[in-house]
């Protein structure tokens, strides 16, 4: 199943596991599918809170840039009613070669399944890399990014 198939207009662990298998830059728009327009993203520092579907998914365009590579899979997943746990593994290469490192993300999602709400948990110093990359190409006053 190609990925925007696989990814519907509500958050799933089958689209998460699909997208993050090998994701592609062209589909990231999918996620603005799949979140709340005010969704808040609290990523690793040094990042911080991001607010709102443009910040959001310029945070993944940003992870995506700078490891096109990177691939994700998810060996845990647990749900209870609005909450979702996903404990994933990524691996790709980065500034200094080859990583492997684990996370979760826990997801909050509304009624008709949006996700409104991300708390991604990883200290790995990549999303550092990230939050540069952020900070060298902002697009002006409407990157909504809480200081950490």
């Amino acid at each position: 199943m190609s990925q925007p198939a696989a990814i519907a207009r509500r958050w799933s662990i089958d689209g998460f596991k699909s997208f993050w298998a090998k994701p592609d830059v062209s589909a990231v728009f999918l996620i603005r599918e799949i979140s709340t327009s005010d969704i808040v993203g609290h990523w690793p520092r040094p990042i911080g809170i991001v607010r709102g579907s443009a910040s959001y998914i310029r945070v993944i365009d940003a992870i995506l840039g700078l490891c096109p590579d990177l691939s994700l899979t998810a060996p845990e997943y647990v749900h209870s009613e609005d909450l979702h746990f996903v404990r994933w593994v990524a691996t790709g290469t980065g500034r200094d070669g080859p990583f492997e490192f684990n996370g979760l993300d826990r997801m909050r999602t509304t009624a008709d399944g949006r996700v409104c709400e991300n708390y991604i948990f990883c200290d790995h110093p990549f999303f550092a890399d990230v939050a540069a990359y952020l900070r060298n190409n902002s697009n002006g006053p409407d990157d909504t990014y809480d200081e950490p």
